[in-house]
């Protein structure tokens, strides 16, 4: 399902992607799956492939990203990166598009990851020296119950990408049969 307004983009689609199939993907620490296996928000890289180089890369927020989550640990919210040092590679695009890591995160720990997601916007709003309407955002979040996982997608204001994806979710998991 796609919906665009006012310069957003938001796109909402069925995956198979859920943490066990992260788990058995070539990029994932093996080693570390004690570690990383309690997290119910676990950033993942994206698979990048152009002029002869491809591979699974993270986008270049992606460690402040990390910090601002790991801040928020509680017992309600774990968050880990599905990567070790050796296999962390950092993508830098240089754009006026912030790009957020792709993660996928449980419903429960869903409410709590979105807060973070404006938060860490609003800040490289700020330390971009920009204003709220000058901001442009992409990022991608599977959101799993246990039982369904989507993949929703997001490009646009900044300032508009917590609403808009609160939206999404609600409608991905309370409006099955309308899309």
């Amino acid at each position: 399902m796609l919906h665009e307004t006012n310069n957003k983009k938001i796109t909402v689609e069925d995956t198979t992607v859920d943490f066990q199939s992260v788990y058995r993907e070539e990029y994932f620490p093996q080693d570390l799956l004690d570690e990383i296996g309690k997290a119910n928000m676990l950033i993942i890289p994206d698979y990048f492939s152009r002029e002869g180089h491809s591979g699974y890369v993270f986008p270049e927020t992606t460690q402040e990203f990390l910090g601002y989550a790991q801040e928020k640990t509680c017992d309600e919210f774990i968050p880990d990166i599905a990567a070790d040092d050796d296999s962390f590679n950092k993508m830098e695009l240089h754009s006026a598009v912030i790009t957020v890591a792709t993660f996928i995160v449980t419903t429960v720990a869903l409410p709590i990851a979105l807060s973070i997601v404006a938060n860490f916007l609003y800040d490289q709003m700020k330390k971009h020296h920009r204003k709220e309407d000058e901001l442009s955002c992409k990022l991608n979040i599977i959101v799993t119950d246990g039982k369904k996982n989507k993949r929703i997608s997001y490009e646009g204001p900044a300032n508009s990408a917590e609403e808009a994806l609160k939206l999404a979710v609600k409608g991905a998991f309370n409006n099955e049969g309308d899309e």
